[in-house]
């Protein structure tokens, strides 16, 4: 299962069907509290999350999922900064990929870390 976190709704509504299509399971948030509510109820194995998004951004996410859940996998995506300065942001702990997101690189980088279902 994969826990989309995207505020632009239409655009979370493409991942979620590029990510359905390729075999895995999609739950989606709105912005990182919505998040942390699914988290609570589903085991989810990946987390893709925007950096940028209201009441509590993807950084702030992953520093509550390290917290609570250590082992699940986070990809976070940015259009706004570079991927360096993003990686040097969250000191390597996570992936990044830039939007708008390449599909094909984005299921690579997931399948290394979890097959389709």
């Amino acid at each position: 299962m994969i826990l989309l976190v995207e505020d632009e709704e239409a655009y979370r509504e493409v991942l979620a069907r590029i990510l359905t299509k390729a075999g895995y399971e999609v739950l989606e948030a709105a912005d990182g509290i919505e998040a942390l509510s699914l988290l609570e109820k589903s085991k989810v194995d990946l987390i893709i999350s925007d950096i940028l998004m209201p009441r509590l951004n993807g950084y702030a996410l992953v520093a509550r999922v390290r917290a609570k859940w250590p082992t699940i996998p986070v990809i976070l995506t940015t259009g706004f900064l570079s991927h360096d300065a993003a990686k040097n942001m969250m000191s390597g702990s996570v992936e990044f990929i830039p939007k708008p997101i390449n599909a094909e690189r984005l299921i690579e980088m997931i399948r290394r870390r979890i097959p389709p279902s």
